[in-house]
């Protein structure tokens, strides 16, 4: 019997030293890590909890994540690191004053330095003194103008007057030429551009040809018309001050 009892004393103090040196093996053992593509402990105790909790899915997929940035994050660094190499230009009009010491000086005699205008030749005056008034048939009243109002050859007097009040002289006379209605239109406007007058030239419903001339107070119409015989009537009448 005690050499039985020994024997059990004996196994069970080997058997508890084998369960003390197995215990004390395993602590001493370092962690070993997980290997790629397994969980460790430590995430797949997140990885529990999160599953335990309704909103933990909800909210991981929610969360921003901060390597993630969108197109106003790129305009908006693409524009900062430009910012330092944009330089202002100047319009090429250059729209700031000049500042010059010159300054406009009128002359101290503008009538000497202004450009004078060519002097015309002074313009006589159509009549120097006042004709006798008075009417005359088939021929020219006696004192008619003839410088004022010239008569082409080859015409024909048909009746003639002069009148006068204060400085002015009317005249008129009225005859019949053998020359064409541009030969004494011509004749006309080679006396007008003597006297140094504007005129221009009409033609009337009619077909008669009116010239128009005259210069300030001074004026004067002519009225041709082709006869059926071939002769040019001529009407003209005129007003003239004298310059005594």
């Amino acid at each position: 019997m005690k050499f039985k009892s020994l024997i059990a004393v004996i196994l069970s103090l080997a058997a508890i030293l084998f369960v003390l040196a197995f215990t004390l093996d395993w602590m001493g053992r370092p962690e070993t890590l997980a290997p790629v593509g397994q969980p460790s402990s430590a995430a797949a105790e997140d990885a529990a909890k999160g599953a335990d909790s309704p909103s933990g899915d909800v909210e991981a997929s929610t969360a921003p994540s901060a390597k993630q940035s969108g197109p106003d994050d790129a305009k908006s660094s693409q524009l900062e690191g430009t910012s330092d190499k944009v330089e202002a230009t100047r319009p090429s009009w250059n729209p700031q004053p000049t500042q010059t010491d010159e300054r406009l000086e009128l002359p101290e005699d503008p009538e000497k330095t202004a450009s004078a205008m060519p002097s015309a030749e002074p313009r006589k005056p159509a009549l120097s003194k006042a004709p006798k008034p008075g009417a005359a048939e088939g021929k020219l009243t006696k004192g008619f103008p003839k410088e004022a109002m010239p008569l082409p050859s080859s015409t024909t007097i048909e009746r003639s007057s002069v009148e006068a009040q204060s400085s002015l002289v009317m005249v008129g006379v009225q005859g019949r030429s053998k020359q064409s209605v541009e030969e004494v239109l011509a004749f006309y406007e080679a006396h007008f551009k003597d006297l140094q007058w504007l005129a221009s030239t009409s033609t009337d419903a009619d077909g008669s040809t009116r010239l128009q001339a005259g210069f300030g107070q001074d004026t004067a119409t002519v009225t041709l018309h082709q006869l059926p015989t071939g002769l040019t009537e001529i009407n003209a009448a005129g007003v003239f001050k004298v310059e005594d």
